[in-house]
């Protein structure tokens, strides 16, 4: 037993630091983007957000909330519908939830059905856990999208 307590030690030492260094995923695509409930002040959207896992470590994904702007307009608030796990090195979907803010939808939407393509900034965070240490790390993403993905969700 005395053996087992410094090899625990050193195991949960370093798989600490591993998640401390902890890199945020890389985005890469939007795909399944459906609308769950029309609403007149909030709408409900699903869709799956596909991200790389650049670290040397899988982990649990147990949270993800942020905000999501187009062209620097409010849109909604997104979170995680469901814990996700992620092997190394990888590419992996989050199945995420979006609130739409319909009376910023509907203020914008013929500025946004114009456009072919918008730019699309999401901030938030996501905690992380491996091996029973959690860690909160922050999301930050900005990129011109095609607008067409979109506008399913913009139209109603």
């Amino acid at each position: 037993m005395k053996t087992l307590l410094p090899l625990f030690a050193l195991s949960f030492l370093i798989v600490s630091c591993g998640i401390k260094h902890a890199k945020q995923p890389e985005y890469r695509d939007v795909r399944n983007i459906r609308l769950i409930n029309l609403g007149p002040l909030q709408s409900t959207a699903g869709v799956d957000l596909v991200l790389f896992n650049p670290n040397s470590f899988g982990a649990i994904i147990e949270v993800v909330k942020g905000d999501i702007y187009v062209d620097s307009i409010f849109l909604g608030q997104f979170e995680l519908n469901d814990k996700v796990g992620v092997k190394k090195r990888s590419e992996f979907t989050l199945p995420a939830l979006v609130k739409i803010d319909m009376i910023s939808m509907i203020k914008n939407q013929h500025e946004l059905l114009k456009k072919k393509e918008a730019l699309v900034r999401i901030e938030g965070s996501a905690t992380i856990r491996k091996a029973g240490i959690s860690k909160d790390i922050p999301i930050k993403y900005e990129s011109l999208q095609d607008i067409e993905k979109f506008k399913s969700l913009i139209s109603h």
